[in-house]
């Protein structure tokens, strides 16, 4: 009720997602012109694998990560390379709380695969499930949010009952891939009433940030095993195209 009386006298739209800004409501995505400048949006060069932004060094069409690991998930794509205005956009939806971040989001996303000239859409959204307890705590997750508006304006079947978060992975933030991948092994389980109900699916998988892609493989790799015919991730930001220092 708060946050409605709220939403009257300070619409969401007449201040930028990133920096707070007071905007014209008519701008798009809701962002000032200085940080949509500051953004870097992902429609150059991108990875064929991932999606993320190639680097200026990186002369081929794959991402020095993706030439590093398999990938369990078909093909991926983002909107932006995780930066500091990315971070600050999507920190305001998961840590102040302004859920109304994500719809903004999932218009970016779906512009974002248009743009791609995306032949098929999936049969089913899903998002990157949280924990119970994690969840619990924050109030919402962010993904799902995410997800269930990309579902509406794709007119396809979004479902948060395929996958579960069985294990409380620790925070991803620091560690390196191999550690990441450790984090989050056997995390994941499908749930049993949706295994026939999957079998044969096109399903995209949608998460916030992409930085080595250890949770989405999981999660595709376990989609994979029940029987899914296809699994892509979607996210609004991924981490640069580094090249991996030798050691």
């Amino acid at each position: 009720m708060i946050d409605t009386l709220l939403g009257l006298i300070y619409p969401d739209s007449l201040y930028c997602i990133c920096c707070g800004r007071l905007i014209d409501s008519s701008v798009p995505y809701s962002l000032c012109k200085s940080c949509s400048d500051n953004i870097s949006w992902a429609n150059v060069r991108t990875c064929d694998k991932c999606g993320k932004l190639l680097g200026d060094h990186n002369p081929l069409s794959i991402c020095y990560n993706c030439r590093e690991h398999g990938h369990s998930f078909d093909r991926g794509y983002t909107c932006t390379e995780y930066g500091m205005y990315e971070k600050e956009i999507i920190f305001n939806l998961k840590y102040k709380r302004k859920t109304y971040i994500a719809p903004i989001i999932a218009e970016i996303m779906y512009d974002r695969l248009e743009a791609t000239g995306l032949e098929e859409y999936p049969d089913i959204i899903i998002p990157v499930p949280m924990h119970v307890t994690k969840e619990r705590k924050r109030g919402f997750n962010q993904a799902a949010l995410i997800a269930k508006e990309m579902a509406r304006l794709m007119g396809i079947e979004y479902r948060a009952d395929v996958v579960m978060r069985c294990k409380s992975t620790g925070v991803m933030k620091r560690l390196s891939p191999e550690e990441r991948l450790n984090n989050v092994r056997s995390a994941f389980e499908v749930y049993e009433g949706m295994r026939r109900k999957i079998f044969g699916k096109n399903i995209f998988i949608v998460d916030d940030i992409y930085t080595t892609g250890a949770t989405v493989d999981s999660i595709a790799r376990l989609l994979k095993a029940t029987g899914v015919s296809r699994a892509d991730v979607m996210t609004f930001a991924a981490g640069a195209d580094m090249v991996k220092e030798a050691i």
